[in-house]
């Protein structure tokens, strides 16, 4: 039997508060190492991810875990938890405190739940299908703002523009930055928490990343009243490009990628 989701729910956020303050004790402080990816980890990252597996396990011993630093446990029970224990290393990395601790749970292959912890502002942001989206008790909610020109703009990276986008996708991406009444790098999770809360207007970014990076956010954002899909609608999966904004703006945003 499922546990409850208020249970659900609440061990998420106690589990990604304690890894945040795991991090946060090594933060400037972790020697920076590099996967074969080029993708940048540190001590904090492997001791978040450790705590937070060791919690599952015996919390619930027999969901399945899928963890970025390694953990790899199937379910037994049609339940697993995906793990990114420091989501925006690179911010980590750089001394910079806009990264996220991230959890979503899956049930039978579909997300039910997703949490994103901010250990710099101590806020955490937990959401599960059908039960809201909130944020340290209370409701989360995308903005209301109708137009590009009064829009918030968010996006991950410029490098990942460079790294990931054709021509036509970063000319879409200048459209929408230059209809827009400012775009800011506040990306990562930090950007999706910020859209969920209603603080900025939209995200874009070339790619989704891994399942772990974005799963968490379907059902925050689906709770929150925000619209997330790629740029020509179809739903979010890994290594997709990614639009999420409120409903007002996300037809018109994705018209800057229209062919």
């Amino acid at each position: 039997m499922r546990p409850d989701l208020d249970t659900l729910l609440d061990f998420a956020a106690r589990t990604a508060v304690r890894a945040g303050e795991i991090t946060y004790e090594l933060f400037c402080n972790s020697v920076v190492e590099y996967k074969g990816d080029g993708s940048e980890v540190t001590a904090a990252d492997r001791a978040a991810e450790a705590y937070i597996h060791s919690a599952i396990q015996e919390a619930f011993p027999d969901d399945g875990v899928l963890g970025e630093e390694g953990a790899d446990v199937a379910s037994r029970s049609g339940r697993r938890w995906l793990v990114d224990p420091v989501d925006g290393t690179r911010s980590f990395a750089a001394g910079v405190p806009l990264y996220t601790v991230l959890l979503a749970l899956e049930e039978n292959g579909a997300p039910l739940l997703g949490c994103c912890h901010v250990p710099a502002t101590g806020e955490t942001l937990v959401a599960a299908t059908g039960a809201g989206a909130w944020l340290n008790g209370s409701p989360a909610r995308v903005s209301a703002c109708e137009t590009l020109q009064e829009a918030r703009v968010v996006t991950s990276g410029f490098e990942y523009w460079r790294d990931y986008g054709d021509a036509p996708m970063r000319a879409g991406w200048d459209r929408l930055a230059k209809q827009s009444r400012w775009a800011r790098t506040w990306g990562d999770g930090f950007g999706y928490l910020l859209v969920a809360t209603g603080r900025v207007d939209l995200l874009a970014d070339p790619i989704t990343g891994n399942p772990w990076d974005f799963t968490p956010f379907l059902p925050i954002l689906q709770e929150a009243g925000a619209r997330f899909t790629t740029f020509n609608g179809q739903p979010i999966a890994a290594w997709s490009t990614a639009l999420a904004a409120n409903p007002r703006l996300h037809a018109a945003a994705a018209e800057c990628w229209a062919p």
